[in-house]
């Protein structure tokens, strides 16, 4: 996936926020592991889990500690903490 796209992924869900609810938790966390995933992509992150890594891919990675935005920070702490609510796994 090409960096611009990731970028304006990772600009879409941090625009949209938990603003978007999905239908059901199991949707919704879906989601949210959606919204983390492509936050992580766009700043190269290499990723170990086989989904996500068949998602994004890891051509393009580059680090595994990524450093984040104040905004992408925030973002990434309000999907943690409804994960937390919804106990997603």
């Amino acid at each position: 996936m090409s960096k611009l796209l990731i970028a304006c992924l990772a600009g879409l869900s941090t625009l949209i926020g938990a603003n978007t609810l999905a239908a059901t938790p199991e949707q919704e966390c879906q989601k949210l592991k959606n919204d983390h995933d492509v936050i992580y992509a766009s700043k190269g992150f290499c990723f170990k889990d086989p989904e996500a890594k068949a998602k994004f891919g890891n051509d393009n990675c580059y680090t595994t500690k990524p450093k984040f935005s104040d905004k992408e920070q925030q973002r990434l702490d309000e999907i943690k903490a409804r994960q937390k609510e919804l106990n997603c796994k």
